[in-house]
């Protein structure tokens, strides 16, 4: 049936206000994933490469499709284990849920592979690439030259082009997450001690690669001020080129550079996921995990019904928006609701900002409208056309809209408790 997103109500004001707010700072890996999440591509990583502390095996070829993981607030994808390979497996080492059962691996001809051409660019609305002496139309080896406005934005640049690989048979791999959602939160959360929040487990399903690019995000500019970016190659002593940003810009930049152009080695650096976001009911959780957690900010402090974030009032919805938007920002910490029903509120006193997955705010929305849902589960291509921003009046820029738009195009499909 069709979804129905929250009406009445008056909205929180802090959520009225634009997505680059002067005076609001958040991280770096927000900021950048927050602008690059509504261009269409995917997710944004904004930590490419795989972590050193992973087996060598999963090191060689980073993220891959069955990856099941988080996004860290510094932008990195944790990975846990991989859905097609069995418990022994070297990407492994050991570390799986109990009773362990690999799913039947997928079959070659059910993967889409999409080149993006050397030269290719993912950027926000306000940011233009301009050629001023229609030079650059050789890469690698010429310059990208940006035009930056502010209020904020975030690039990334692409010298060797870019390849996706996109499983579409996904219908086997949600069902295969429904039935062992609650053993995984379980695993991850205990054996593993990660204490995701709910909603925060993702497993992959696709996910795009390059061999070397480019990042750049900028924030709290006055609106319309304008700057000049450069992403230069120079030259290495194998006669690859490996490109740096020029310095002195409000900017900040980053670059990874993996193997030469000619190296046959896998790609391992991701620069966009797609998957599923997987939320466990109310119920579960709470019999799972004894206490109930949920995401605070200031303006959630009072007045919320709900012991989970973000769906408790309407107002804690747009407060949870304006994180979303924004990359979040502002005095937070957890609150915990113990057994007995005493409550403990465990606060940081240093601004937080955290990499915030729209699957999640739509999760929480569906786990509000069922209740008595067991699992649910939304696939990012529910959301990534919808949050597109082309820079008009057009783009989303509060829940309500994102879950009408949503609403307009989808429908929640039910099956055994399952949303």
């Amino acid at each position: 049936m069709p979804l129905r997103p929250p009406s009445g109500g008056s909205e929180n004001p802090s959520s009225s206000r634009s997505s680059d707010t002067l005076g609001t700072v958040c991280s770096n890996s927000a900021n950048y994933c927050g602008h690059l999440l509504r261009q269409g591509r995917g997710f944004p990583l904004y930590i490419p490469g795989p972590q050193r502390n992973l087996p060598k095996e999963y090191r060689k070829n980073g993220v891959m499709i069955g990856d099941v993981g988080r996004i860290t607030p510094e932008g990195v994808f944790d990975f846990f284990f991989n859905i097609y390979l069995d418990a022994d497996h070297p990407v492994h080492a050991n570390f799986v849920p109990e009773d362990f059962r690999p799913l039947q691996h997928y079959i070659p001809r059910d993967i889409v592979h999409l080149d993006f051409d050397p030269g290719n660019y993912v950027a926000s609305a306000f940011v233009q690439a301009w050629d001023p002496n229609g030079l650059s139309d050789e890469f690698p080896g010429s310059e990208f030259l940006f035009s930056c406005m502010g209020p904020g934005g975030a690039l990334l640049a692409l010298p060797h082009g870019a390849q996706l690989q996109k499983l579409e048979d996904v219908e086997h791999v949600r069902q295969y997450a429904a039935c062992n959602a609650e053993s995984w939160y379980k695993y991850i959360n205990e054996t593993r001690g990660r204490a995701l929040t709910n909603g925060s487990l993702y497993l992959i399903t696709g996910c795009e690669k390059s061999r070397s690019g480019g990042m750049a995000s900028f924030q709290n500019l006055t609106p319309g001020a304008d700057f000049q970016l450069s992403f230069r190659p120079t030259t290495g002593a194998d006669s690859s080129y490996k490109y740096r940003f020029t310095r002195g810009t409000p900017a900040h930049t980053k670059h990874f550079d993996g193997s030469g152009q000619n190296d046959q080695r896998p790609l391992n650096q991701t620069t966009f996921l797609h998957g599923f976001s997987i939320s466990l009911g109310e119920g579960i959780w709470g019999r799972l995990f004894g206490v109930k957690v949920r995401e605070i900010t200031d303006s959630q402090m009072e007045g919320s019904q709900s012991d989970f974030v973000p769906f408790g009032s309407q107002g804690s919805l747009f407060s949870w928006l304006f994180n979303f938007f924004n990359g979040g920002g502002g005095v937070g910490g957890k609150r915990y609701t113990d057994p007995t029903g005493e409550e403990v509120t465990i606060s940081n006193l240093s601004p937080t900002s955290m990499v915030v997955h729209p699957g999640r705010l739509i999760n929480n929305f569906l786990l509000r409208e069922r209740p008595e849902a067991t699992v649910v589960i939304t696939h990012d291509d529910d959301w990534r056309d919808v949050l597109r921003d082309d820079g008009t009046e057009a783009a989303i820029k509060q829940t309500t809209e994102l879950l009408e738009r949503i609403s307009e195009q989808s429908t929640i499909k039910e099956k055994d408790g399952e949303s």
